[in-house]
């Protein structure tokens, strides 16, 4: 079997299949003489409500495409594929359909896990499209249940230099939101919308006539059209539902409202004229999403079905084949909604059964996804938990650990069951704290936690009772007990290391040490980890036995030959080191990372996409910018594929990474949109954890990024809600709180309050050896000291912080800082000259971007005593009255001051004369 065969059985086969009609269809060549133009426009959009036609007239037009040039290539879309690799994977197996291997390269690569940035690959795709003699045709069916942001922007960027090659119908409920009004403006775009695919009243007469066999008057045909408003499904509906010899207005006198009213009015007249069977096999069969013959006999407890299914389609009751062998099919979806709502009313205490049974069957064929779905509907709660115990190690190993939306799904699930049935089964507690830690409330994995330690230390505590005539487990039985035990105490130190207070982690991380086997590597690599954070972030601000700790927990995991794990460990180790200021010591774990991720034939595990962020991060302080910024996308793209229980923390540490290289190369939108990506992705997580991450990783970031954006106001903002309300409790939360307010403080020309903020976060660091930190606050107060003309404290922050930083190359963490920290860098080196050489600053200078631009016009006297009022921030009325000139003056100097520096407000006219040395700063 070849790659791209392996891949193609892995996907769901029915999806590519155009849905065959039953032959029992009116002509509407009006329309299909519309779409004939798709050819000429790179995209085609077919956009109506439910049930107007649309995948029914794209299937018909579809046969008159056979005779001409183009390949077909089609997918029908549903609510699983809002995964970018997984949408797109669908459509480069979709093509490579059509012109078999031509494709498979770029398949290949996109499943590889060193795949780079889907935007590249996409422009891969618009090339190797370009080298094709071939034309495409692509369908995408449903296309509003595609909610990812991600899959809109690459099929935007598409878009946005469409190949010739390939043109792209759209068939959606919603317009999907993708840069219409510019494809519209450049004539790219072909719309097919509601009112053209509403039947007129030829078209009307022709579906009673020649497909119902019904004769309807010319003034009945007109009513009929203008009550449904040419809506198709509620055409086909009323036609079904009309008994013989009625006088069709009388029924239409009824029948009011909405389609939605009309749908079900009028579905009971069509189920009410079927036969007994048929109707107990539609109403049996509708809770399922797609139907197949031995499906569909295991839940009605009968044989026939492959002989039902096709009399349904002959009958044209809704029923749409899904392949041309006829084994597959789907109801339409308003038809099966209401077939379930009928179900409901008419035999509730049959749905619990049918799901059941449904369940059995997907359970039988290891689809483990379907099974639970429909235990829990079956409200089969043990063995909907059977099936999650029993298949917890697939689900996190698969794809649960690896989405968000899987991850709320599976969390879902889980909540359903009723409380009593997962207390009672501590495995089962154990498996929904280690699925879902990142992202339940801490009320439930306590709840969880405490279930399932109760009901393992009751033997325990029964076996060492004075009162138990004899002991009631065997040594074996005690260990293997003890050891489940620690694993439950494990998984609640990884909870309370992400809490305010972190410390209370320890001694149960040494509770938890006491109760492991020592063949328990596994759990011992999460209690090293565990110990690692609740080190660093917590008042025991301990970063060289946090650091131990994590290098400990990575040790483990390879030992029990869990690579994931210890990759994970490393990642996890790293991202804190980089605190520490041990540049070189990351990077060369994050290359040992990348040797434990290399698998057979050169593969590489996704896991590596966490310490491979961080590697970005060496990389960007090292001034690499663009080597740094491929690996952060690559990263990126690749922590959707993980298969480990905290990957949905993996996406977030990239962002994080990105928005930091996004701000050093000034691309500011892009870090605005790695923020938005962080807070998007974090809300997925619980309080706690969402909150120990901002708070470690992005607080003094975006802060940074609000003044780079000259958003002063809402940084300023910020800084008051911190002051009112309460602060977190973690004291390396509170520290980076801190030095964002510290930043806020320099900006708005406060040194002195900067100061006092920066001089405790710094005597911590120090304490911590959290070098890292250390020279940020060094290079903070440096800052401040300048703006108070202090030039000797200044040069003397500055000097320490160029000592710890020289060992490890340290470079944009100088440069980010902007002009004013050139200008001192060259005030040291002046002073540094004097003693010899000044190799490592003369890097540091040389990484500052030259400044092209003329020296601008020198102010006058009057201006610059205008502009020194601005800085304070002073109003145009409060200027005219400090200086007794009249406003239209002061407006005159502002003008001239903006002239001058080249800008165009005020707060860029106090940067620039800042930078310029212009003012006179103030404490």
């Amino acid at each position: 079997m070849n790659t791209s065969t392996l891949i193609q059985s892995q996907l769901l086969a029915t999806k590519f299949f155009v849905p065959v009609s039953s032959g029992s269809l009116i002509s509407r060549p009006r329309l299909t003489a519309l779409l004939q133009e798709s050819p000429r426009y790179p995209l085609t959009l077919v956009s109506a409500p439910a049930g107007f036609g649309k995948t029914t007239l794209l299937a018909t037009w579809k046969q008159s495409l056979l005779v001409g040039h183009s390949k077909l290539a089609w997918i029908s879309l549903d609510e699983d594929d809002n995964d970018p690799q997984l949408f797109w994977t669908y459509v480069l197996t979709a093509l490579n359909m059509q012109q078999p291997e031509h494709f498979t390269p770029l398949l290949m690569q996109l499943q590889s896990p060193q795949a780079p940035p889907l935007k590249y690959q996409l422009a891969a795709l618009t090339n190797l499209l370009a080298e094709s003699t071939e034309h495409f045709v692509l369908i995408l069916d449903d296309y509003h249940l595609i909610t990812e942001q991600q899959i809109h922007t690459t099929l935007s960027y598409l878009m946005e230099r469409p190949p010739a090659q390939l043109r792209i119908i759209l068939s959606t409920r919603t317009d999907p939101p993708l840069p219409l009004s510019q494809l519209r403006a450049r004539h790219q775009l072909l719309e097919v919308r509601a009112d053209q695919l509403r039947c007129t009243a030829e078209e009307t007469r022709s579906l009673f006539k020649e497909v119902m066999g019904i004769q309807l008057p010319h003034e009945t045909i007109e009513q009929v059209t203008a009550r449904t408003e040419g809506w198709l499904v509620g055409l086909q509906l009323l036609g079904l539902s009309l008994p013989e010899l009625v006088n069709p207005a009388t029924l239409l006198e009824e029948v009011s409202g909405d389609q939605r009213y009309i749908l079900d009015y009028l579905i009971q007249e069509v189920l009410g004229r079927q036969p007994q069977e048929v109707q107990m096999f539609l109403l049996s069969t509708c809770i399922l999403e797609r139907l197949t013959a031995s499906l569909c006999d295991a839940v009605i407890q009968q044989h026939g079905s492959q002989q039902m299914l096709r009399r349904l389609e002959q009958a044209n009751l809704f029923v749409t084949a899904l392949d041309s062998k006829r084994e597959w099919y789907r109801y339409h979806a308003l038809f099966a909604e209401a077939l379930r709502s009928r179900l409901e009313q008419t035999h509730s205490d049959l749905v619990f059964t049918l799901h059941h049974r449904a369940s059995l069957w997907y359970a039988e064929r290891g689809q483990t996804t379907e099974a639970v779905l429909h235990a829990f509907r079956a409200r089969q709660w043990q063995w909907a938990a059977d099936l999650i115990e029993r298949q917890s190690l697939q689900l996190m190993l698969l794809t649960w650990g690896a989405g968000q939306r899987a991850l709320v799904m599976l969390q879902g699930w889980i909540e359903q069951l009723p409380t009593e049935v997962i207390h009672s089964r501590p495995r089962l507690c154990l498996a929904c704290t280690q699925l879902l830690w990142t992202v339940a409330h801490h009320t439930k994995l306590d709840a969880w936690l405490d279930a399932a330690e109760a009901n393992l230390t009751a033997p325990l505590r029964m076996q060492t009772s004075a009162d138990a005539p004899h002991p009631t487990l065997s040594p074996e039985a005690r260990r293997e007990q003890e050891n489940r035990l620690g694993e439950v105490i494990t998984f609640r130190a990884v909870v309370r290391s992400h809490e305010e207070n972190a410390q209370a982690a320890l001694p149960i991380c040494q509770q938890a040490r006491a109760l492991l086997s020592a063949e328990n590597f596994a759990a011992r690599a999460f209690v090293s980890w565990a110990q690692l954070r609740a080190l660093y972030s917590s008042a025991a601000n301990d970063a060289v036995a946090a650091i131990e700790s994590g290098l400990q927990s990575g040790a483990l995991a390879q030992a029990a030959g869990k690579n994931a794990l210890a990759i994970g460990a490393i990642g996890a180790t790293v991202m804190y080191m980089i605190g520490t200021g041990r540049l070189h010591e990351v990077y060369r774990l994050t290359q040992q990372a990348r040797q434990l991720g290399t698998q057979l034939g050169g593969i590489m595990l996704p896991d590596v996409c966490w310490p491979g962020a961080w590697q970005a991060e060496v990389l960007r302080e090292w001034n690499q910018l663009d080597t740094a910024l491929g690996i952060i996308e690559e990263a990126i793209t690749q922590s959707p594929q993980t298969a480990t229980i905290v990957s949905i923390t993996y996406s977030v540490f990239g962002y994080v990474v990105l928005m930091r290289i996004s701000l050093s190369r000034g691309d500011l939108d892009m870090a605005r949109s790695a923020l938005q990506q962080f807070e998007h992705i974090s809300m997925s997580m619980n309080q706690p954890l969402s909150l120990h991450y901002r708070s470690l990783f992005t607080t003094v970031d975006q802060i940074r990024l609000w003044l780079a954006c000259e958003e002063l106001d809402r940084a300023i903002r910020w800084a008051e809600q911190l002051d009112m309300r309460q602060r977190h409790g973690s004291p390396l939360v509170r520290e980076r709180e801190d030095v964002a307010q510290a930043r806020i403080f320099l900006a708005t020309a406060r040194p002195t309050p900067a100061l006092q903020r920066l001089e405790p976060t710094l005597q911590r660091a120090t304490t911590g050896q959290r070098w890292g930190h250390v020279i940020e606050i060094r290079l903070l107060q440096a800052l401040a000291y300048q703006m108070l003309h202090q030039e000797m404290q200044a040069l003397v922050a500055l000097s320490e912080a160029m000592r710890l930083a020289e060992p490890e190359g340290y470079i944009r963490s100088f440069v980010d800082e902007g002009a004013p920290m050139a200008a001192l860098l060259s005030r040291l080196r002046e002073e540094q000259r004097k003693h010899g050489p000044t190799s490592y600053l003369d890097i540091v200078l040389a990484a500052f971007p030259q400044q092209s631009k003329p020296q601008p016009e020198p102010l006058s006297t009057r201006e610059l005593e205008v502009l020194q009022l601005l800085a304070r921030g002073a109003s145009n009325q409060e200027i005219a009255q400090e200086l007794v000139i009249v406003i239209d003056t002061v407006k005159r100097h502002v003008s001239h001051i903006f002239s001058k520096l080249g800008v165009h407000n005020r707060l860029q006219a106090v940067r620039q004369a800042r930078e310029l040395g212009l003012l006179d700063e103030e404490p």
